[in-house]
């Protein structure tokens, strides 16, 4: 079951710390790269190549009822998909699902609620043995629906959420890195569940819709700082969606970045920042 923590529980905090931040003593100390060190940080993937299909076969969206949908990946003969995530948005980006298909002997299936009618879309990512590959595909759902996929249930109002930017800005085309401090009933929370054996799963998009990006942190320490490096492309204002596991519930953090043109002269040139600028 997925909650979202509304916006108001939600605080985006340009401080200033060190670039590593130490958890105990004994623990591992959680790293927050240099926004110079692209390559470890790009999301390599594939859109929408060349050989491969998204087919949409069934769509059942009535208002007051649940969306089915299922779906076939047309891929070049021997490539089998894995790990298929679904990820849908409205177009405003108001509205947002990261959803695990199901298998279905001929293809894959999912279930949603939309909130509203409109305009959606539809991101299907997964791994081939070539790296991973994202199908892309603009879809109209019927609704509003009676009992939509909810937004926000009961126990958001036991989480806390801080998140810093490291550096202060994000720059397109060099790395930027999201630190979540996450707190449950007042204590920082150090249990933290795996979610396909990540700490946090994090999907964003610009506001044209023209780019996507699926990251998950490197360091998975269970709380209760999770770091999140993301390398964005296109300028612009970017919409992030941030789901961690806790109690066996989904919960969800989510805000607008705005991602700067590199500055290339004066005391803001890119080349002279360090991750706690």
């Amino acid at each position: 079951m997925m909650m979202r923590l509304v916006a108001g529980i939600l605080s985006v905090i340009l401080g200033s710390t060190g670039a590593a931040a130490e958890l105990d003593l004994d623990r591992e100390v959680l790293v927050i790269p240099d926004t110079h060190n692209a390559k470890p940080y790009i999301w390599h993937v594939a859109r929408n190549p060349r050989g491969y299909e998204l087919l949409l076969s069934e769509s059942k969206d009535k208002a007051g009822g649940e969306g089915t949908f299922a779906f076939q990946i047309v891929s070049p003969p021997g490539i089998r998909p894995e790990d298929v995530h679904v990820f849908i948005a409205s177009d405003d980006l108001h509205a947002y699902a990261h959803l695990r298909a199901l298998w279905k002997g001929d293809g894959y299936q999912f279930s949603y609620r939309p909130p509203g009618a409109g305009a959606y879309r539809l991101e299907i990512v997964f791994q081939t043995p070539e790296g991973w590959v994202n199908l892309s595909k603009s879809i109209k759902m019927g609704g509003p629906a009676v009992n939509a996929s909810p937004d926000t249930l009961p126990g958001d109002d036991d989480y806390h959420v801080k998140v810093k930017l490291r550096p202060k800005k994000a720059y397109a085309e060099h790395v930027v890195t999201f630190l979540y401090e996450i707190f449950y009933s007042g204590a920082p929370l150090r249990d933290i569940e795996k979610l396909d054996g990540f700490d946090m799963q994090v999907a964003a998009w610009d506001e044209t819709l023209k780019e996507f990006i699926y990251m998950t942190p490197k360091q998975n320490m269970g709380g209760p700082e999770v770091a999140v490096s993301v390398f964005f492309m296109r300028p612009g204002k970017h919409a992030v969606f941030a789901e961690f596991k806790h109690n066996g519930s989904i919960r969800r953090v989510d805000f607008a970045v705005t991602v700067y043109p590199e500055p290339v002269a004066g005391d803001d040139a890119i080349i002279n920042l360090k991750p706690s600028d």
